[in-house]
């Protein structure tokens, strides 16, 4: 018997010690991790690396992928091109209502929130309203969804697109409105199971989601839109928070706007070339370019500008750069279909990877080779 307590003692010792090593593991940076994921044959992962012009890494580079919010950068570039031509002033002032109504509590990571605190303390917001310029900076910077959401609207969806258009950016998927989108099951709820709360009829509303065409889906994510910017009600009526759940979060990562790394290192090239015109050139390097507050980036870096995204099952990044010395270098990874312990090493071992592969030659080097 009393062996018996011993071994279990000791079993249980060691499941203690396992827990904590993991634990310690998946809360230690490893830019090695990071290099394993994007070689392995079976993950859904992708890369495109650029040094001075050539390009030197390229895994599943033109393998259609979930952005995340990386897409948001092509609203940006809408956004500094229609600064250029004047249809759109960068001090226009913008409500911060006018920006609530797309704001989702709990379902953006802290972003807008985030953001929202981060203006105050910079003494930004004047009579509860802020710049058009530092919207669309909340939306780089912060990963504002409702900033998102209200600049689509300004800009234009088919702007957006046909500006992608002008630009040769080819392997995408079409734009919608997607925090509107997160709406949609709340909406085949009412249309076919009205006497159901979408928790009971889950299952259902699922299958219908996943038997819509992308026509269909744009649709209902603007009439969604819609609804969310002209009824006051609307947003509390659906009342998300109630039912939303991980099932919902794995098909919306599964059917979000994808592309592909080799468009968005050709995107991040185009504009650490300085390829667009001066005023909308400014207007990108300012609205992606909030690494460069950091001190420690600005003793090494000339220029830079990036953007991520990322939900429980997709990690997304896109960045370019220009060092002291006159280097530059343009990156794009993804990740998509990750089991959740991957995605939470891989968002503590990213920055850590990037910024070895931008500033460590012998680390570069030895990926490259």
């Amino acid at each position: 018997m009393i062996r018996f307590l011993y071994t279990i003692g000791l079993l249980f010792i060691a499941l203690i010690l396992l827990c904590i090593g993991f634990i310690v593991w998946l809360n230690t940076s490893s830019p090695s991790y990071v290099w394993k994921k994007v070689k392995q044959e079976d993950m859904q992962s992708s890369i495109v690396f650029n040094e001075n012009g050539e390009r030197k890494l390229a895994i599943r580079a033109e393998e259609l992928m979930s952005l995340a919010s990386t897409v948001k950068i092509v609203v940006a570039i809408e956004y500094a091109f229609q600064v250029e031509e004047g249809q759109i002033q960068t001090e226009e002032k913008v409500s911060l209502s006018e920006l609530e109504k797309y704001y989702i509590p709990n379902l953006d990571g802290g972003a807008h929130q985030n953001w929202l605190q981060y203006i105050e303390e910079q003494g930004i917001i004047h009579n509860d309203q802020v710049s058009l310029r530092e919207v669309a900076r909340g939306m780089i910077g912060f990963s504002s969804n409702a900033n998102t959401e209200f600049l689509m609207n300004k800009l234009g969806i088919e702007q957006i697109e046909q500006r992608m258009n002008d630009l040769e950016i080819r392997d995408h998927s079409s734009l919608f409105y997607f925090t509107s989108a997160l709406f949609i099951p709340y909406e085949i709820k009412e249309k076919y199971f009205p006497n159901n709360t979408v928790k009971e009829a889950k299952d259902e509303i699922i299958q219908e989601m996943r038997n819509m065409n992308e026509e269909e889906w744009i649709k209902l994510s603007t009439n969604i839109h819609e609804k969310l910017t002209e009824e006051e009600d609307y947003k509390h009526a659906v009342n998300i928070r109630e039912w939303w759940n991980q099932e919902f979060d794995l098909l919306f990562s599964e059917t979000f706007i994808e592309s592909t790394t080799s468009e968005y290192a050709k995107i991040m090239k185009k504009i650490n070339d300085q390829e667009f015109p001066s005023i909308a050139q400014q207007e990108l390097e300012y609205v992606l370019g909030m690494l460069m507050e950091n001190e420690a980036n600005r003793n090494w870096l000339e220029r830079a500008g990036k953007k991520g995204g990322s939900t429980q099952y997709i990690l997304t990044d896109a960045l370019f750069t220009e060092d002291k010395d006159g280097n530059k270098y343009e990156l794009a990874i993804f990740f998509n279909q990750l089991k959740w312990y991957e995605g939470y090493k891989l968002m503590k071992s990213l920055n850590e990877f990037e910024l070895k592969l931008l500033s460590d030659e012998r680390f570069r080097k030895e990926l490259i080779d």
